[in-house]
């Protein structure tokens, strides 16, 4: 079969841990999820209403993590992501490392037909080991996932055959009467799209900040994945390129802990035509935009910023 466009997102645990639902902290809005990053799994609600949602990850992890969200078809849930596709992923990757990529695209191609049906939907981006960032998006009743497909030792978080170490794989049933929760009104833009790449629009000044973050397009580039925008600070002599090449994770060090920079948030992968939200606050201070592609820089889905001091 031919390999599906997202072939590294939906990574599902080995073994499946009931982990306790995290509580949305006192006088959160309407519509606020709280998903609670601790060790290697999350801790979130099962059962949430549609609507405008809002995702708070919480990291309490000492390494990097995301949570990407993925809305399954009808009939599949975490149990045959734990059956028909972990272990396709895993060995996939160790095929790869190996150098045999014949054979890891060969692996790849016993995914389930149902895998490329996912609808990806964002969810919080990169967040770094005690930060807590925020994404904002429209659901639809549903099934869902949120993962983390991070390594460490080569091993993605969502994988792993003892869940006492990983597990950061959590399913959401969406259901019942929406929220009154209204779309964010955004400060800043960012527009994705395959011709041009990454466009700003707004002056990211010192301070907090909503991003929309436009789906102009959606394409599947060299790595299998689609187009993303995550946002990460960076130290005076940081190289840009460095991060950008730990953003693939095809390649050895990818995506793999710790990360070369501090990352503070972003807005995972949506089809064509979408627009998701994430709130971030920006200190002074040099930063970058980059997505989660193959040479991001070449693509123009690199791109460096310095956020000047207050009244500058």
């Amino acid at each position: 079969m031919p390999l599906p466009a997202r072939p590294l997102l939906v990574l599902a645990v080995l073994a499946l841990a009931c982990a306790p639902a995290a509580e949305a902290p006192a006088g959160d809005p309407p519509g606020t999820v709280t998903v609670i990053a601790r060790g290697l799994t999350f801790e979130a609600p099962d059962t949430i209403p549609p609507g405008w949602t809002t995702f708070r990850l919480v990291n309490e992890s000492p390494m990097i993590h995301f949570a990407l969200l993925g809305r399954l078809p009808e009939g599949i849930g975490i149990a045959e992501q734990q059956r028909e596709v972990a272990p396709v992923f895993q060995d996939g990757l160790n095929l790869l490392l190996a150098g045999r990529p014949d054979d890891a695209m060969a692996r790849f191609g016993q995914l389930p037909a149902w895998f490329g049906q996912i609808a990806f939907l964002g969810g919080p981006g990169f967040t770094g080991a005690g930060r807590t960032s925020t994404a904002t998006v429209y659901l639809e009743p549903g099934t869902y996932l949120l993962e983390c497909y991070v390594k460490t030792a080569g091993v993605f978080h969502s994988v792993s055959a003892d869940p006492a170490v990983y597990g950061m794989v959590h399913q959401l049933t969406v259901t019942g009467a929406p929220t009154d929760a209204t779309e964010p009104t955004a400060t800043l833009a960012v527009t994705l799209s395959s011709a041009r790449g990454l466009e700003v629009s707004g002056e990211p000044t010192a301070g907090e900040h909503t991003v929309a973050v436009r789906f102009e397009d959606q394409t599947t580039h060299e790595n299998f994945v689609g187009h993303d925008v995550h946002l990460v600070r960076l130290a005076e002599d940081a190289d840009p390129a460095v991060v950008g090449a730990w953003m693939d994770w095809s390649r050895p060090g990818g995506l793999e802990t710790p990360a070369p920079a501090e990352f503070v948030g972003g807005l995972n992968e949506m089809a064509a035509g979408a627009t998701g939200y994430f709130g971030v606050t920006l200190a002074p201070g040099r930063y970058a935009w980059v997505s989660e592609v193959t040479e991001p820089g070449r693509k123009g889905m690199l791109r460096t910023f310095t956020v000047p001091p207050a009244g500058r």
